[in-house]
């Protein structure tokens, strides 16, 4: 048999987990021509599909007569490089998928008609003049390990970029700053004038053509500077020396659906690690995994000049106020000062980040919540009046009398926007208000005549701070207690970020909670963001969660409970049997927090794998049906 004979092939198709690529035969035409990385066109299945063309084979152990020849070569030159085939290669096998879902999420559209697109992503956009690029960032390129940047005002953020990308700019080298949404992307490009012709924005919703004229750029090496959302960290990168991950502690680097569920972060460190390319993860707030790998050593770490001129932080009992006869959704303090900050015509922001329909059983009268004694996470309420856990299984009764002060004053908690726009302006009935949503215009100057604004995290991206004078957080406890184990550092995170954004002492920060005692709230207060990591980090170590164990979500969907519920218990003890070190924890199915989407049941199985020398071969052997989400981002 001839050398080359054999090409095995990734077809760009959503095929199962087990099924990576074919054995194809070149046909004696295209002997001389075949190229590992090159795009084709092959049967399959009784159509013509395009495949990539991982190893050339001088033969194959398949019945040569069962194999079909490859149909013609799309490209002569390779399509992929080598370093994108062994990406494909290794998050195929980090995140239990077929490496031709990876393939066909990554190979751009080829448009049938070769034309140069015209339209600009940003139409009529206005450069401002950036600030002095932090020369004193390119330490950072001193030693080869990934970087932890955390700044505390934007403009550091900008100088910092600035810094980095000119020195890899004069080098000649590629630059990707992957962001988590399209609002961060407009706010790092206004200040990137003097590399706009030579910077390509990369988004997955351009049109067909217009995005292989950007893809095609990259290839060719003809820009330098690519930034887009987390699938631009695919882009076909020529000589890449820099890569900037932007709010790396946003949850939008994670693809939740469908597969693979990737993290950009995840990718970009392969990625620097394949193409000797810097890593730089940037955020105002941390998140505790990455603080984790600079305490290991892992990354180096750079920080900013930090605030000094935080605004002033208080913290409100809702309990007190609720012994008080008050009964509103907002402290007497908080109207107060709203009034105040009104007669100054400053704006006021009124917080809640409140998103679906997440509630928890409280006890109005001492705080209490109700929390699971294993997780140490919020119990959930059924319609059954049962509380359960959605980690451990744990179950117990509605209780009518609060556990720890016998109160009856027990109510699910819990307030939406609406429901904060309605009661404000009952108080404030002369006042300009706004509530921001998804449909808010993108246009900030829009919101400069509104004297109340209203809205969740969303809105952070929007609001002009210099104009806002007061913050007010109707109900800080909402994310706490979320069955999640993340929920206490989103909080504080998202606390600590409104103080940064404030960034002056004549401001205020009120921030009303039933459980004022809660640990993060003297973090806060005290601007001592160690304190908050050393004890949540102590609990994560006692609970085995993330940064010390590695957690893998099992999701099972089904029209029908009954069936479905039968069928996730035999997965369940069909792992149980395959798995039997001590250093995985499985934990038993469970309906998903939100139990039911698009008409379908869905439960969880929690893996907790407390060693990294595990290895994680069963769960190949899963139904297919089954969703393994690596690494997830939250548990709900």
């Amino acid at each position: 048999m001839k050398k080359n004979k054999i090409a095995q092939i990734i077809p760009a198709l959503r095929l199962k987990r087990d099924l990576h690529y074919f054995d194809y035969l070149i046909p004696e035409t295209l002997a001389k021509q075949v190229k590992s990385g090159q795009l084709v066109e092959i049967p399959f299945r009784n159509q013509i599909i395009k495949g990539v063309i991982l190893n050339l084979l001088e033969s194959t152990e398949v019945d040569s007569e069962k194999i079909k020849e490859i149909y013609k070569i799309v490209d002569p030159l390779p399509f992929l490089s080598s370093w994108q085939l062994e990406l494909i290669k290794y998050l195929a096998d980090y995140y239990f998928v077929s490496m031709a879902v990876l393939l066909k999420m990554i190979i751009p559209q080829i448009p049938k008609r070769s034309m140069v697109s015209s339209e600009k992503f940003l139409q009529n956009f206005k450069f401002l003049k950036p600030p002095q690029p932090d020369l004193e960032i390119n330490n950072v390129f001193k030693n080869r390990e990934s970087v932890l940047l955390q700044y505390f005002k934007f403009e550091d953020k900008i100088k910092s970029y600035l810094g980095l990308i000119s020195k890899v700019f004069n080098e000649n080298k590629q630059i990707v700053i992957i962001c988590p949404q399209l609002i961060n992307i407009k706010k790092i490009f206004q200040f990137l004038g003097q590399y706009a012709e030579q910077t390509s924005i990369l988004l997955n919703d351009l049109p067909k053509n217009k995005y292989w004229q950007e893809w095609s750029k990259i290839k060719s090496g003809e820009v330098k500077l690519i930034i887009g959302t987390r699938s631009a960290i695919f882009a076909p990168f020529s000589d890449l020396g820099l890569i900037i991950i932007d709010e790396e502690d946003n949850e939008n680097h994670k693809q939740e659906e469908p597969n693979p569920r990737y993290n950009a972060k995840e990718v970009a460190l392969k990625l620097g690690e394949l193409l000797k390319a810097k890593v730089v993860l940037a955020a105002l707030t941390p998140s505790l995994n990455s603080l984790a790998k600079v305490a290991n050593n892992e990354w180096s770490f750079f920080k900013t000049s930090e605030n000094k001129n935080l605004p002033r932080v208080e913290i409100i009992d809702k309990k007190e106020e609720f012994k008080k006869g008050n009964y509103s959704i907002f402290s007497e303090k908080l109207q107060k000062d709203i009034a105040a900050k009104l007669q100054k015509k400053e704006q006021v922001f009124l917080f809640l980040n409140r998103k679906g329909t997440a509630t928890s059983l409280q006890c109005r009268d001492c705080g209490y919540v109700a929390i699971c004694p294993i997780c140490k996470l919020a119990l959930t309420y059924y319609a059954a009046k049962q509380l359960i856990c959605h980690h451990c299984g744990h179950k117990q009764d509605l209780f009518l009398f609060c556990p720890k002060c016998q109160s009856p004053n027990i109510k699910l908690t819990g307030a939406g926007t609406e429901k904060v726009e309605t009661e404000i302006k009952k108080i404030f009935p002369q006042a300009k208000i706004i509530k921001i949503d998804l449909q808010t215009p993108s246009d900030d100057r829009s919101l400069e005549d509104f004297e109340i604004i209203i809205g969740t995290q969303y809105a952070f991206d929007y609001l002009n701070w210099q104009k806002v004078g007061l913050v007010g957080v109707i109900n800080a406890d909402i994310a706490f207690y979320l069955p999640d184990y993340r929920s206490l550092e989103k909080s504080y995170n998202l606390l600590a970020k409104i103080t940064s954004y404030l960034d002056d002492s004549s401001k205020g920060l009120i921030i009303q909670t039933s459980v004022p005692e809660n640990y993060i709230f003297q973090a806060l207060k005290e601007n001592d963001y160690k304190a908050f990591y050393e004890i949540e980090m102590e609990e994560r170590k006692t609970l085995n969660y993330p940064p010390f164990v590695q957690l893998i979500k099992l999701i099972y969907q089904s029209v029908d409970f009954n069936g479905g519920q039968k069928e996730i218990n035999e997965i369940y003890e069909d792992l149980k049997v395959k798995v039997k070190s001590v250093q995985v924890i499985i934990t038993a199915p469970l309906l998903a927090y939100t139990e039911q989407v698009r008409g379908r049941f869905r439960w969880q199985i929690i893996i907790k794998v407390l060693s990294k020398n595990i290895k994680l071969d069963f769960l190949q052997e899963l139904p297919e049906n089954v969703i393994i989400d690596v690494d997830p981002e939250n548990l709900l």
